[in-house]
């Protein structure tokens, strides 16, 4: 059995959903199962950590991270990372 997996992230995702095998379907599964904690969730591997801020250990919405043009994204809090996996520098000449 095939599994598709969509994601739409803080600032981007997956629309179109991909091919995921049994395997990643089974670890997405348990990184989301409640309760929902940071540490379960980075387990999934996402480029985005689904949002959290590996800082306050919170998820926080697309509307409460502030991304910048170039993909990096401060929580409420001001701690930051990159929230973009197709940032790159050639596209913001």
């Amino acid at each position: 059995m095939e599994w598709r997996f969509l994601y739409s992230g803080i600032a981007a995702g997956n629309p179109l959903g991909g091919d995921i095998s049994a395997d990643r379907a089974t670890r997405y599964a348990t990184a989301f199962s409640e309760p929902l904690e940071y540490n379960n969730v980075r387990t999934a591997g996402l480029y985005d950590e689904a949002g959290f801020c590996a800082e306050c250990r919170l998820p926080y919405c697309s509307s409460h991270w502030s991304v910048d043009r170039g993909g990096y994204g401060t929580c409420p809090r001001g701690h930051g990372k990159s929230l973009d996996p197709h940032w790159s520098p050639e596209n913001y000449d």
